[in-house]
Order: C-alpha cells, then structure tokens, then sequence
C-alpha cells in the first residue's frame, strides 16, 4: 500500500490552487440536472458555492474500493490523488497532475471508497 507519509512530500497543491483548478472546471461546463422552477444559472451558482464552502487545505487520499467496479477505480487506486473538499464523510477528490475529479466516501483520507467514476467536471462528480 502506498504511503500516507510518502504522498505528503509530493503534494505541493494549495488550498486557492484547488479553488482555481474547480473554477476551470466550472468555465468549462457542468453537467448539473436543474431542479424544476430553477433556472441552470442559479442552480450553478448555488451548487457551486456550497462545494466552495466546502473546499479543503489538499491532503493527500488512499482511494482504497469503490461503489461500481471497473470505471475509473484502477487510476484512482494507482495515482496521486488528493481530497479537495469534503461534507461529512464525502470527499471530492482530484488527480494531482491531470484534470480528473471524483466523488468519495469515508471518515478519513487514508481510506476512501470511490464513487467509481471520474471526470473533468468537479460540480458533476461533487452532485452524484
């Protein structure tokens, strides 16, 4: 198993470096179905700052299983990944050197079930 220890000393990522690499993620688009009675703008807006609000000093994570086998889990389980944000026991979490966001679960860093699936789009991945 990868060492906590050893991803600490490769992790250089800060906490308004992860801020700017979801706002790319925004710029680029969303994949966010809206509510009824709300417009796509205000459901981005409103998405978006809750998962700002959220947004977390980047700390290393051990994606250690996953909800839905195959997808995205061997990548996550062999890169560098780091937790961006988290509410409660959900994490999102990022390829440290790729534009890859995903969903996690778990009390702690060290060992997070993912979601099983990865993209660009930090509000979609965040909104599962």
């Amino acid at each position: 198993m990868r060492d906590i220890k050893m991803l600490c000393v490769l992790s250089a990522m800060t906490k308004n470096e992860a801020i700017a690499k979801i706002e790319n993620s925004i710029a680029e688009g969303s994949q966010l179905i809206t509510p009824a009675g709300k417009t796509y703008e205000d459901h981005l807006a409103a998405v978006s700052k809750k998962l700002f609000d959220h947004v977390i000093e980047p700390m290393p994570a051990l994606v250690t299983s996953t909800c839905v086998a195959g997808e995205d889990y061997e990548k996550y389980k062999n890169s560098s990944v780091l937790a961006i944000a988290q509410m409660g026991s959900s994490w999102l979490l990022t390829l440290e050197f790729e534009n890859e966001f995903a969903l996690g679960f778990g009390e702690s860093p060290k060992d997070i079930m993912m979601h099983g699936f990865s993209s660009p789009d930090a509000i979609g991945e965040w909104c599962v």
